[in-house]
């Protein structure tokens, strides 16, 4: 195999793993900055991403608060979802094209010289540029108000070129998966529930900066990145809602729910294996109205993330709308549309829930930069679903 074909390989064999999911880089630092730390839901990304003090009616209760699992029927409904697929607005032609490319062209220079040159130019010509592609769901789920239990898997790989004083590409790709368990309990007439998950994970990581000097010392492009590093771990999280009565009638029709959630409980860590990082603990609250007008049953929400964590006020913000449309027809047994607002920037989305599956799209903008409104990474998300 010649060394144009080994270096298309690796970056399909990347592309390929992004799009099947098994790992992130620099964690901690830009693709897993958001919360929650696994398992972001197409749903509550179109509603800004609050999602905390919603019903448990979906496969998104065990990931964002297991409490809403009390919510659930007292009978098993099992779910399969094809992949949810995530990618900013130019990842696509980024990760197949531009980097192969990029890849080619240095691996086909005759000098030490003629590649420092091709990479610096590359780098000239996209220096502030950042892409992200992702993929994940729950292979399978099945949902009961007493024992909920997921196999899912999520990926994330990202490539920017975000120093404009050194030509430099960060590549970073997470890949990790397992099983949650998630059980929940309701007290009070369902003015409080509490619930937990338990998850084991795998994890595998690409974490990279490649500079000029791993163009020269390295034979081919692909060699400079290591994609060997493993790691398993487990973790826990705890949730709470509660309903606080008050007999006024627009207390009653606006129906406020308050929820709590503290995620990777002491730190998730991962162990035999190599140091692939760790999930932070983290405390979020939140908060949700539910007034329905005729037929259409909405509910606003807010989630204010990561109490504990030194980062800006406007990245913990998360606000969400949505509206219903329930029992429309055989067919198509509802429509919603979704609106909100996430780290400050504008999200949006819908839901069709058919008979026999149900779609689930959205866009929504994340903060890659280190400071509030520093750089915008626009995300556009789709989900398909069936189950019985």
């Amino acid at each position: 195999m010649n060394k144009m074909k080994r270096t298309r390989g690796f970056f399909l064999l990347l592309l390929g793993v992004s799009l099947l999911g098994t790992g992130v880089a620099r964690a901690q630092e830009l693709t897993m900055r958001n919360s929650p730390r696994s398992m972001q839901g197409i749903r509550p990304l179109g509603m800004g991403g609050a999602f905390l003090a919603t019903d448990g009616t979906d496969e998104n209760a065990l990931f964002y608060n297991p409490a809403a699992i009390s919510d659930y029927e007292k009978k098993f409904h099992f779910q399969f979802l094809l992949p949810t697929v995530e990618f900013s607005y130019k990842a696509i032609p980024f990760f197949s094209s531009d980097l192969l490319d990029l890849a080619d062209d240095i691996d086909n220079a005759a000098t030490d010289g003629d590649k420092v040159n091709v990479f610096d130019a590359f780098a000239a010509a996209n220096t502030g540029r950042y892409e992200e592609i992702g993929v994940r769901g729950p292979v399978a789920i099945m949902m009961h108000k007493y024992i909920t239990a997921a196999i899912f898997y999520e990926n994330r790989s990202a490539m920017g070129l975000l120093n404009p004083a050194s030509s430099t590409i960060d590549i970073e790709s997470t890949s990790q998966g397992g099983v949650q368990v998630g059980s929940a309990w309701s007290f009070f007439d369902k003015k409080i529930k509490v619930g937990g998950a338990l998850k084991f994970l795998g994890r595998h990581l690409i974490n990279e900066k490649i500079t000029q000097r791993d163009i020269v010392v390295n034979n081919d492009f692909s060699d400079a990145i290591a994609t060997d590093q493993f790691g398993f771990g487990l973790g826990f999280d705890l949730g709470f809602q509660a309903k606080i009565p008050f007999e006024a009638n627009w207390w009653k029709y606006l129906d406020p729910t308050f929820g709590l959630t503290i995620q990777d409980i002491g730190d998730t860590r991962f162990f035999m294996g190599d140091d692939v990082g760790r999930i932070e603990e983290s405390t979020s609250l939140g908060f949700a109205i539910h007034p329905d007008y005729w037929k259409l049953k909405t509910q606003f929400a807010l989630d204010i993330r990561d109490l504990e964590h030194s980062t800006d006020g406007i990245t913990k913000l998360h606000f969400g709308y949505e509206v219903t449309w329930p029992e429309i027809g055989k067919v198509l047994r509802s429509a919603s549309v979704r609106v909100g607002l996430n780290q400050g920037y504008l999200a949006g989305g819908f839901g069709l829930d058919f008979k026999y599956f149900k779609l689930n799209a959205a866009t929504y903008g994340r903060e890659i930069g280190l400071r509030t409104r520093q750089k915008e990474s626009r995300m556009f998300g789709l989900q398909l679903a069936s189950g019985f």
